[in-house]
């Protein structure tokens, strides 16, 4: 057998199954949009596309152009990459060498610490108080010499953002040492808090964004990384000749010049967690805030998650959990949509909840 090249080694990773989820059931476990986008919109969408765009290579300008502008930001400080998540890759394979030091919040995306892995880097944990909070001395104190990136999801994958000055003060200590720092707001457009502004004052600042979440386009995988134009022109060296389709552009471009959708999806989203929040009270369970389109819910006490989570799974009702570790241990994860789709969660959370006493721990 041929082996793969040492450092893939320690690489972990499991197999992700999502069969069965579209079209029979509620896919309330990967973070997407839980509604479709209209019929109207997509035809809308398809009539702008030529027959000559699906034969050739994606010319990408104009979404260019339409981002910077919504953004205000210079063309110079973008740069479009095949999803969030390419780009977190990008930042790695551009600046992390084998035997860096990276800093990371946790819990937070998984792909950071598998990155890490995958190009030599040492991980330093950045540790949640069991009560969702995290002061920022906690990060600032891990910066040192050694450092070469420290990465903060915010809002974070526990549903919570930092204050913008605490993420200033990470910025100033890792320049200090000459460290980066990356800023994933995937979420953003459910938190308004951004760190854009910030660009111009500080180079080692880089910020990833998605519009798979509150754009709704996950299978899409349009993202973009922001930062000065010399990190840009250094990002660029790793990025894949051709990556976003013309089609997704088309796609992305349709919700920049609309953002009537994104911000209508977000209002429902906020309505669908007002509603749980209420709704897991009176069961005896309780939603922990959030600034994302997901919420972290402690169950009732006594009951088993386990039980809860699979007897959903048999009504193909998917939802995450329970999940081990501070400070989200034993807690399940529901991806928000609007309130009226909840309400049908809701219903059937209850029946299975009510069908057997072995959903009793």
């Amino acid at each position: 057998m041929i082996e793969p090249r040492s450092l893939l080694k320690n690489v972990s990773r499991a197999l992700t199954n999502t069969e069965g989820r579209i079209g029979k059931g509620m896919r309330l476990d990967h973070n997407e949009r839980t509604t479709p986008l209209s019929g109207k919109m997509i035809e809308a969408v398809w009539k702008t596309i030529s027959p000559e765009e699906l034969v050739a290579y994606p010319a990408l300008e104009s979404l260019y152009a339409k981002l910077a502008k919504s953004l205000g930001v210079s063309r110079e400080m973008l740069l479009l990459t095949y999803g969030s998540d390419t780009a977190i890759r990008m930042v790695f394979d551009t600046y992390v060498n084998p035997g860096d030091e990276i800093i990371t919040l946790n819990p937070s995306y998984g792909m950071f610490a598998v990155y890490a892995d995958m190009f030599g880097a040492k991980k330093n944990l950045v540790e949640y108080n069991a009560d969702f909070s995290l002061p920022v001395n906690r990060i600032t104190d891990k910066i040192n010499p050694k450092t070469k990136l420290v990465i903060l999801a915010d809002p974070n994958h526990t549903g919570t953002a930092m204050p913008q000055q605490d993420i200033i003060s990470v910025i100033e200590k890792a320049s200090i040492v000459g460290a980066l720092v990356l800023v994933d707001e995937a979420y953003h457009y459910f938190h308004d808090q951004t760190m854009i502004s910030f660009i111009g004052r500080y180079d080692n600042l880089i910020i990833v964004r998605s519009l798979s979440k509150a754009f709704g386009i996950a299978p899409l995988r349009v993202g973009y990384l922001i930062s000065q134009p010399v990190n840009i022109q250094n990002l660029y060296k790793v990025k894949l000749t051709h990556d976003i389709t013309s089609v997704s552009a088309k796609f992305a471009e349709y919700l920049l010049d609309h953002p009537e959708i994104w911000k209508e999806y977000v209002k429902d989203v906020n309505e669908g967690k007002v509603y749980l929040t209420r709704e897991f009270a009176i069961l005896g369970g309780h939603v922990f805030p959030s600034v994302t389109n997901f919420v972290f819910v402690r169950l009732p006490d006594g009951m088993d998650a386990i039980k809860l989570v699979r007897g959903l799974e048999s009504r193909n009702v998917w939802i995450k959990g329970p999940f081990k570790g501070v400070p989200v241990d034993g807690y399940i994860r529901i991806t928000v949509g609007p309130a009226a789709q909840m309400g049908i969660f809701m219903g059937h959370l209850k029946e299975v909840m009510g069908t057997s006493q072995a959903l009793k721990a």
